[in-house]
């Protein structure tokens, strides 16, 4: 979790200008709640007195931001590959996490190849696999260290991941679910350090099975899917995911090459402790519109922790023979602790006593 201090500050200046603001301190910016309510001393340190129809604004102002407090967001990851390193940090950090440790305008995170074909990077990106086989690919990426998964804590906290890429080569007509993704958590002692594929582990979190034909032709060419089994691999093991949702018509456009994609990923937390989830794939005229979409709401979701990224196209027969990643990106939104809205209904309970006594 990303650490946060708290700061409130109340004024009221000459103007009659007033307002309420709430900072959230991060380790490497401060990102500021748009509610305020403020009270500055004058220059002989006294209190300018406020106005009785300014109090009345003031309380309805702090009164709707308490109700309305939003999530921030914050950059874990966004890595365009303009150093031309796909292996920085390495194990055990993984990840920069949110940080631009190296100051190379990017926030990186260590890639990993498994399986066939081979996974290059050039300065200033992309970030290319080219499989050359029939075989499968595995390329994974950790968000964050281990031991500091994102966690959707509270009602409201958001995860979104983005990936862009797009596809060269050929592929033919086929029904396979060619290309698959995963969003999840991953137990420490499954985790790649080197070139390789993670093995059988207890993984927990959610998937995307799609068709990557040229020509829609999978009755469910976007598939979202949901993490079932105890110990299996990650994602070559296709009876470990759990189907929820799908969206595309078989017949409609699919992939075409070079064409440039993003598949957008949001998971958010629900104040009755359910996961929404919204998956999003588009570019071209995919599906005949331009994109392929999913909503679902886990009522048991298995996971609120995510550290892991993997997408896996099954062979250049089955999906493009070449993968160029532009951009890769997850943030973490998080709502204020419980404690910035007690801070804010102290201010709003002394305003009140503050405003009956001045009417004694």
């Amino acid at each position: 979790m990303l650490n946060r201090s708290l700061q409130m500050q109340i004024f009221h200046n000459d103007s009659s200008a007033f307002g309420f603001r709430v900072f959230l301190n991060q380790p490497s910016s401060c990102m500021p709640y748009p509610y305020c309510v403020c009270r500055e001393k004058t220059k002989n340190n006294t209190n300018t007195p406020m106005k009785p129809r300014s109090q009345k604004a003031l309380l309805v102002a702090i009164a709707g931001a308490l109700a309305a407090t939003p999530a921030f967001a914050a950059d874990l990851v966004r890595d365009t590959f303009l150093d031309g390193n796909r292996n920085d940090p390495a194990s055990p950090t993984y990840s920069e996490y949110g940080v631009d440790g190296d100051s190379d305008g990017d926030i990186e995170s260590a890639w990993f190849r498994g399986g066939a074909g081979a996974l290059t990077v050039s300065s200033g990106g992309p970030l290319r696999l080219t499989q050359n086989s029939t075989s499968s690919s595995s390329i994974t990426t950790y968000f964050t260290a281990e031991g500091s998964e994102v966690t959707l804590a509270n009602a409201g906290d958001f995860l979104k991941l983005t990936w862009q890429f797009s596809v060269s080569g050929t592929v033919g007509a086929n029904t396979s679910q060619g290309l698959r993704v995963a969003l999840v958590n991953s137990p420490s002692d499954a985790r790649v350090s080197s070139e390789a594929s993670p093995g059988d582990a207890a993984y927990a979190g959610y998937g995307l099975f799609l068709n990557m034909s040229p020509s829609l032709s999978h009755s469910r060419p976007l598939e979202l899917m949901e993490r079932n089994a105890g110990s299996a691999a990650l994602l070559s093991a296709g009876a470990a995911w759990t189907g929820l949702a799908s969206d595309g018509t078989s017949g409609n456009t699919g992939y075409v090459a070079d064409t440039e994609y993003m598949l957008t990923v949001l998971l958010t937390r629900t104040a009755g402790g359910e996961l929404d989830i919204v998956a999003t794939m588009s570019g071209g005229d995919l599906n005949g519109v331009g994109q392929l979409s999913v909503s679902y709401t886990d009522t048991t979701p298995n996971s609120f922790a995510y550290d892991t990224f993997q997408f896996r196209p099954d062979g250049n027969d089955v999906a493009y023979d070449v993968f160029d990643t532009k951009l890769f990106r997850v943030e973490l939104g998080q709502v204020p602790e419980p404690s910035v809205a007690a801070l804010g209904g102290l201010a709003l309970t002394a305003l009140l006593a503050r405003r009956r006594s001045s009417r004694s």
